[in-house]
């Protein structure tokens, strides 16, 4: 049984998912448009969510550790990337979808087997530190960031594309802001 923590986080990352994908209805013939010059396209963002190509999150989450703070693993992030490879470069929008959703199935799988101890292990993200004052952050903190935060600012950033290309406002984009 899923503990109080990962149910928690589990809804408010079904809102976030379904806020993303409500943004991408439509979008498949929009996927190189912008909504503005030197901003992201569709794919790119898509490409960012991913992560580097054969990124998956459970070898990240996988890495958190209990311990002292000099035993705790580093992981270091850089923002701003797009990660847009050749092969993602032909990539459809399902597919995307596909890549998306598998990281979060695969992220709740791992996490409905840990205690609400084991979800306390933390590693330290020097990026954090700028966000939310410590570089030392818990499993469900970095759950929360990524997917809740992260993937929320990008499904906003998706509503600006929709509006820039002409297509209706979903309504998703303040349904759990």
């Amino acid at each position: 049984m899923a503990s109080q923590i990962v149910s928690e986080l589990r809804v408010a990352t079904d809102g976030v998912w379904n806020r993303l994908s409500a943004q991408l209805q439509g979008m498949d013939c929009h996927m190189e448009r912008a909504d503005g010059p030197g901003q992201w396209t569709t794919r790119q963002v898509l490409c960012h969510l991913l992560g580097a190509p054969g990124w998956r999150p459970v070898p990240v989450l996988a890495s958190f550790a209990h311990g002292e703070r000099s035993a705790l693993p580093v992981i270091e992030i850089k923002p701003g990337e797009s990660q847009l490879t050749p092969e993602r470069q032909m990539m459809k929008l399902q597919q995307f979808r596909n890549a998306l959703a598998r990281h979060r199935r695969e992220v709740f799988e791992y996490l409905e087997t840990l205690s609400d101890g084991e979800l306390q292990r933390k590693a330290r993200i020097p990026l954090f530190k700028r966000l939310l004052g410590t570089d030392e952050v818990a499993i469900p903190t970095w759950v929360a960031a990524s997917f809740v935060t992260h993937w929320g600012d990008h499904a906003d950033q998706l509503a600006k594309i929709r509006r820039a290309v002409g297509l209706p406002e979903t309504g998703a984009l303040s349904a759990t802001r």
